[in-house]
């Protein structure tokens, strides 16, 4: 079975589960794929919106509901976590539309924003569009970044074309994280 097989197999079920997991990365790596030819575009978008839908509505039914489950009290007890749910009664509509796209807030902004008793609807509704434009965005970048691949070092073999992907990754990733360390402290 070949890479290119496999990935048209099972890419889709593996974006979805990887959205749920992990997030940004495999987004960006589905539009890199995408852009490959191994699955359509929007199919990719669709299936890393569904993921991250879910993992959304799971953390905040959790956060809503799961007061009396100790590590939920734990998490909502933190002092960042306290921080974060006054921001979000001061302006959950806000909250809501940008907490996915905030590095480090996808798991505990969900939970935070059921905690902070964000009516399940308006977060539901406003969720659906954030789960569509967040998985948009990130494999066109991914996609864009196909094309970059390929004008840079023409139409590799696809474990190379996604070696290249999955080392600019690691590479811009770890940039990020040095440079958010350092505007830290």
């Amino acid at each position: 079975m070949t890479l290119e097989h496999l990935l048209e197999t099972w890419g889709l079920p593996a974006l979805f589960c990887g959205s749920i997991v992990e997030g940004d990365g495999v987004a960006l790596l589905g539009g890199v794929l995408a852009h490959r030819g191994i699955f359509p575009f929007e199919a990719a978008a669709l299936v890393l919106a569904a993921g991250a839908f879910a993992v959304d509505q799971s953390m905040y039914f959790l956060g809503r509901h799961g007061a009396r489950l100790g590590f939920v009290r734990r998490l909502v007890a933190r002092p960042a976590t306290r921080g974060l749910l006054d921001r979000i009664g001061r302006r959950p509509v806000a909250f809501c539309l940008v907490f996915r796209f905030l590095y480090g807030l996808k798991t505990l902004g969900a939970l935070a924003i059921g905690a902070a008793g964000v009516p399940a609807l308006t977060f539901l509704a406003l969720d659906v569009v954030v789960c569509l434009a967040w998985a948009h965005l990130l494999a066109a970048i991914g996609f864009g970044a196909g094309h970059a691949i390929e004008a840079t070092f023409g139409r590799l073999p696809l474990h190379r074309h996604l070696t290249v992907a999955l080392g600019a990754l690691l590479l811009f990733g770890g940039m990020f994280l040095m440079i958010r360390r350092r505007c830290r402290g």
